[in-house]
């Protein structure tokens, strides 16, 4: 396995580079007194041995973010398991209704008809 010489490149993928994600998470918290953006990247690997013998072996690699708006006594959280520009846009409409002068609602979700369990 190679290692990127910029631990960046484990974060900025698929379209997302540092410019994109500063400038949507401003436009994400502009209604908002403070915010952050927090960008997850990890991979693991485990192997299990018995008396010498490779038994187990796993390989694991978890991504994601989570955006956080703070206005007044108000928090809006909202996450996502893919680092995508059109996943953090989807989580930047969530930060909106944080503008009590708007009194906004939420959109009900997004409905599907994908199984997830058979």
């Amino acid at each position: 396995m190679s290692i990127p010489s910029d631990p960046r490149a484990f974060l900025y993928r698929d379209a997302l580079d540092p410019e994109t994600a500063t400038k949507l998470t401003a436009d994400a918290l502009s209604r908002a007194e403070d915010g952050e953006l927090y960008l997850q990247y990890r991979k693991t690997e485990a192997f299990g041995f018995d008396d010498g013998r490779l038994k187990t072996a796993s390989f694991d690699t978890q991504s994601g973010f989570g955006l956080r708006a703070v206005s007044g006594e108000t928090t809006a959280f909202a996450h996502a398991n893919e680092i995508t520009p059109a996943a953090i846009r989807r989580a930047a409409e969530t930060m909106a209704l944080i503008d009590p002068a708007k009194q906004a609602k939420a959109a009900p979700p997004k409905g599907n008809n994908r199984h997830l369990y058979t």
